[in-house]
């Protein structure tokens, strides 16, 4: 659906209009699951379900009172759409949804770099959280 958008709309406009539809989605998702508050139990949710069947290993790092910062060190996301041999989609349909998913759960994300994109980890940087 998403390469017949593309040849019909443009690459750019297409992956646009699923961003938006698709975080949509997310961000009331996840506010309909979560008091979107920016708490840390908020986003230690997220990330519970975001790891569900073992699909991400995380490293937890030091921070700031009001962060939670994680390194996702393997995904299954990016595995599985390695292996179909379309990381671009597959960042667009998980990697791109992160941000809609910490708007819902009241945070800001940061994040530099991801697996699906190339490198060795995932650089996930929650900010405004509180306790």
């Amino acid at each position: 659906m998403i390469r017949a958008m593309e040849e019909e709309i443009g690459r750019e406009q297409a992956h646009r209009l699923v961003r938006q539809a698709l975080g949509e989605q997310v961000r009331e998702s996840i506010r309909t699951a979560t008091q979107p508050d920016g708490s840390r139990d908020a986003v230690e949710w997220l990330l519970r379900i975001s790891e569900a069947g073992d699909a991400l290993d995380l490293d937890r790092l030091d921070g700031a009172a009001d962060e939670v910062n994680v390194n996702v060190t393997r995904c299954a996301y990016a595995e599985f759409f390695d292996q179909l041999d379309e990381p671009e989609l597959g960042f667009l349909l998980v990697c791109s949804l992160d941000y809609d998913m910490a708007d819902g759960a009241g945070v800001i994300l940061e994040r530099s770099q991801t697996i699906m994109q190339g490198s060795d980890h995932c650089d996930f940087r929650f900010k405004g959280v509180s306790p």
